[in-house]
């Protein structure tokens, strides 16, 4: 699937906007950067759930998030 591919799908299933914003610049970096460092420049964040979910991820790392495995705060994000 490409990046513009999942940005098509984030957007027809509804996904919250922030998230689609950090998971597709995430996604872009092509594991030059962490999810967190693309959370904080997005906007200037300062969102906690935002920065707890981005520092989960980073622990999974980004060839696991693009093989399937995410965070469980995902779950958690409103």
């Amino acid at each position: 699937m490409s990046a513009d591919n999942l940005h098509s799908w984030l957007r027809s299933v509804d996904t919250c906007e922030v998230l689609e914003v950090h998971i597709m610049r995430f996604v872009r970096s092509m594991n030059s950067e962490r999810f967190l460092i693309a959370s904080l420049e997005s906007a200037g964040n300062r969102d906690p759930i935002l920065n707890r979910l981005a520092r989960s991820q980073d622990k999974i790392g980004w060839r696991r998030f693009m093989e399937g495995m995410i965070s469980k705060e995902f779950c958690r994000y409103p």
